[in-house]
This record gives structure tokens, sequence and C-alpha cells, in this order.
């Protein structure tokens, strides 16, 4: 679905008139990093994101059951994987209980649920430890769809997933994006202004690719860093300080001179790293200077990846500097995602700086990169 075709019918997503009393099936991103049994500090903050529609739809007077997933079980049940913490940690951050229930459809989750008065709220067990979930089951959605009276994808970060909970389920029910689903498309969906500054990092330059295409010859300016720049440096001098066989294979290499060729002249790769034994940790300060530089002059940038290892005390520097500069470039519009990117931005404390920190790392990927969302695609129909 284009782009401004969701844009035209992104008022007729929102479920504004849910009756009271109603069951609701609200598909929310629980996939949250986990410490010792307990939702970690990031976790708490990612869960944040999902509040508003719960209050929203409480003020309503819907009866809501939570789905989710966490992880990947590969279709059994995992007890480290369960949702019974996330049930907890939700309860305490909307101060409000969550019951629990360890299923993920059948008679006794029906049984409680239909014993819920207006405004409470359930959760169910992780959607992935049932097979049908990632197959996308017809007759697992129904199981699921007979819990409830309408579903709301709250979801944005699994949108690009062809999955039960997220597409088959709409055959069954009214269905509807909740409102950080039309933020999430609204956001990503800006007109860019120019200078445009795009800026990759993280891991697998795989992952990068269809972006880069897509919004490479919109951006003025694409600032490479990660291991995605180690790629890109293997695949124009032949040589790193270090052998790194993992991001270097030789379709990876192919992939990274077909982007040069097209947008060299407006890439900016490192000219110098830091290097600890086998390990690239960082970019170096001369890199870091004409990252900011490029930044500075933006009106619009778009941002996926830490610059190096932010975790490693020789590896968080590029991206806190990318960071600031970022922030202190009131000017533009500010757009960024991807699960360690947001989380150095919270250690950073600097989300409140950017004009939109994205739910979705892959899915804001998929977006940018006009790539098929299928769990946006079923919604409004």
């Amino acid at each position: 679905m284009a782009k401004m075709k969701l844009l035209k019918n992104i008022a007729s997503w929102t479920a504004r008139d849910i009756p009271r009393d109603s069951r609701v099936l609200l598909r929310i991103d629980a996939n949250v990093p986990m410490n010792d049994g307990r939702v970690s500090i990031h976790g708490r903050h990612r869960l944040k994101s999902i509040l508003p529609e719960i209050t929203r739809l409480r003020s309503r007077g819907a009866r809501i059951v939570l789905i989710a997933h966490l992880g990947d079980p590969k279709g059994k049940s995992v007890k480290s994987l369960s949702l019974a913490p996330v049930a907890r940690a939700l309860a305490r951050a909307i101060d409000h209980p969550v019951r629990f229930i360890p299923h993920t459809v059948g008679d006794e989750a029906a049984r409680v649920i239909d014993r819920m008065a207006p405004g409470s709220i359930v959760m169910l067990e992780n959607l992935r430890f049932d097979k049908g979930e990632e197959k996308n089951s017809a007759d697992f959605a129904k199981r699921l769809a007979e819990l409830g009276d309408v579903y709301v994808n709250n979801a944005f970060s699994v949108c690009h997933r062809k999955h039960a909970s997220m597409v088959a389920i709409t055959s069954y029910l009214p269905s509807f994006a909740g409102e950080l689903v039309v933020r999430e498309v609204r956001a990503l969906s800006t007109t860019p202004k120019h200078p445009f500054v795009l800026i990759l990092g993280g891991m697998k330059i795989a992952t990068k690719i269809p972006l880069m295409k897509h919004l490479g010859a919109h951006a003025d300016a694409i600032l490479i860093g990660g291991a995605t720049a180690l790629t890109m440096l293997k695949a124009d001098v032949g040589s790193l300080p270090v052998d790194v066989p993992e991001f270097t294979s030789a379709k990876d290499i192919a992939s990274a001179k077909a982007i040069a060729k097209k947008f060299g002249k407006k890439i900016y790769l490192p000219c110098d790293l830091v290097v600890a034994k086998n390990l690239v940790p960082d970019v170096g300060p001369s890199t870091i200077e004409a990252f900011c530089g490029a930044i500075a002059r933006a009106k619009h940038i778009v941002w996926n990846g830490p610059m190096g290892i932010p975790k490693r005390e020789d590896g968080f520097v590029g991206t806190l500097a990318i960071a600031k500069a970022i922030a202190k470039n009131t000017k533009a519009t500010s757009i960024v995602g991807g699960g360690e990117t947001v989380e150095c931005l919270e250690e950073f404390d600097l989300t409140d700086s950017f004009t939109h920190v994205s739910t979705g790392g892959g899915a804001m990927l998929a977006f940018l990169g006009g790539e098929a969302m299928p769990g946006l695609e079923v919604l409004g129909k």
C-alpha cells in the first residue's frame, strides 16, 4: 500500500466509537528487554508508549484484552519468555490491575474475559507459544478472535510481519489502528525538507539496503557508521584494520558496491576508526566531526543504528556525539528508530529532543524502505 493511500485512509483506521463493555483485543508491542525475569529499565520506557491507548479504551468502558509476543520461542512454551512479568510491569505503570491469563486462546481464557468488568484489563500469554501465530494461521486467528468483539492494532513494530495477530485476525473482527500506529505512519510519511541527512549504523548491511535504495535518491547526505560502515569500507578500499568476516561476505560486499555506485557522492564513510584487538567499537574523532557538520546543516534527519558498540566503554562516543548534534539542530525534523539506538537515547536522556522516536526498528526500516507492511494493509478495509 503506497504511503499516500495510507495517509488518505488513516482517518478511518481509528476505532473512535467502541461501544461500552466491548471486548477489545488490543495488539501491543510487549517485546521488551528482560533482566533476571523482570522487565528492564529500557523495557519500562517502551511500555509507556502503550499506556495512552489503554487509557483511551478504559475511558470508553472497554474490556481490554492485551495480546502480544515476547522473543522467539518458535511455537513452544518457554518459561523465560512468558508475558507474566510484562503484565506486572504494565500494572505498575498504569496503576491499575492487569490480570495475566496463562493461555493464548481457549475456554478458560474466554471464561475470564466474559467475567471482566468495563474498564478492566487482562493479558494473554505469549502469542508465539502457538505455532499458528507466525504462520498467519486462519484457525489460530479465528480462535483468538472469539475472545473479542473488536480488534485494535497498536503494535507498529510488528506491522511488517504477516502473523495471525496482525493479519489473519482482521478477517474475523472489525479492525482498526491504535493511535500509536496512526502517529507512526504520519511521522514516517513526512515529506523531507532539504538538506536531508540519512544516518545508518548498526550491524548487518542487508537490513539497511532497501532503506538506502528507497531514500538514497532523496537524501543529500548518507552518513554510515557501525558494522554497516565496515562492509562499505571493505567494498571501497578492499581492506580493513581488523578481520570481520561476519560483515564482509561476498553478498554483502556486492550490495555495498551497488549502493556506492548509485549514491557514492552522497555517502560519508568513516575516515578514522577506534580499533581494539579484533574489534572496531566506534568511529574516530575526525569522522564524528565530519558527521556532526553534515547534521548541523540538515533540515530533515532520519537515523537508524548506532555508530559503534555503545555498550562498551570505548564504543559509545560516536553515537552520543551524533545524538547530541541532532538534538542541537532544533530547526530540523528528526526521526530516529531501532531498539539499540533508542536505548542509547534513553541512556543519554535525549529522547525528548527528537521530533519522533519510532517504536519500530525493523518496521521503521521496512516502511521507509517502501517494503510491504501487511499489518497496515489490512486495516480500514
